[in-house]
């Protein structure tokens, strides 16, 4: 997975309820298409999991940011 790849949610996002209710969210159902913003390794395990990414998602024609993701809730669209 690399920066502007085209992804799809294969997990559940935005599921946080303390910060949905802060911020006025849903939660964000599997296989919404979105672009990867970036892509960072994990560096607070050893041996590493995986990439953390941050994704921009469209969600009934909404950008919907998720910042900070394991990569592996998404999966590249080829």
């Amino acid at each position: 997975m690399k920066v502007g790849d085209l992804v799809r949610n294969v997990g559940s996002v935005r599921t946080n309820d303390a910060v949905n209710e802060i911020r006025g969210w849903t939660p964000v159902s599997p296989g919404h298409v979105g672009v990867v913003l970036d892509v960072r390794p994990d560096t607070l395990n050893n041996p590493p999991l995986f990439d953390y990414v941050d994704v921009m998602l469209s969600v009934d024609g909404c950008s919907v940011p998720c910042g900070n993701y394991a990569a592996t809730i998404f999966e590249v669209i080829t």
